[in-house]
């Protein structure tokens, strides 16, 4: 497998709610969160937790441009991106992959993601997290997110696969 950059036109990204898909909505989900969140239970199978090589990392460039992968650790802010979308690597300033949660991301949102991964890799289900934080700038901005755990070739829990988007507030 091959871990890269995925790109994508550069549209904005939208915030929008990550409430349980009503019926009445088209199969062309605009949600970055339900649409991730779907891909991992489709990955998943009958299994817990899907596998790594199921999760088909890079397949769908635009799906990914709002996706990341994390490789966990026991101290979480220390965990690793080592696949992120090109609207993501955009948002958050991100020169390349590798580096850590609390190297890239704000400090609050950094502290978010960390609760979040860490509650996703206890429980083993997904876990939204949404909230607001302050930019560089001293924006506000909204976000969401869903952080979902990803198990390698073995039984081990230990990457958090997911989705985010964000609204600046003007």
């Amino acid at each position: 497998m091959s871990l890269h950059s995925f790109t994508i036109s550069e549209e904005a990204a939208t915030y929008a709610s990550t409430a349980a898909q009503d019926e009445h909505e088209t199969a062309d989900e605009r949600r970055a969160t339900t649409r991730a969140d779907a891909a991992w239970q489709d990955a998943r199978g009958i299994a817990d937790h899907p596998a790594l090589t199921n999760l088909d990392i890079g397949g769908d460039v635009k799906d990914w441009h709002d996706r990341f992968l994390i490789r966990s650790d026991h101290h979480m802010p220390h965990a690793v991106f080592i696949a992120c979308g090109k609207g993501l690597q955009s948002s958050w300033q991100m020169k390349r992959l590798g580096g850590t949660l609390e190297a890239i991301l704000p400090h609050e949102l950094c502290g978010r993601f960390s609760e979040g991964c860490s509650k996703s890799l206890a429980t083993g289900s997904p876990v939204p997290v949404d909230g607001s934080y302050r930019d560089d700038q001293r924006r506000e901005v909204l976000f969401r997110s869903i952080m979902m755990p990803v198990r390698a070739m073995n039984d081990d829990v230990d990457f958090i696969y997911g989705a985010y988007s964000h609204k600046v507030v003007n």
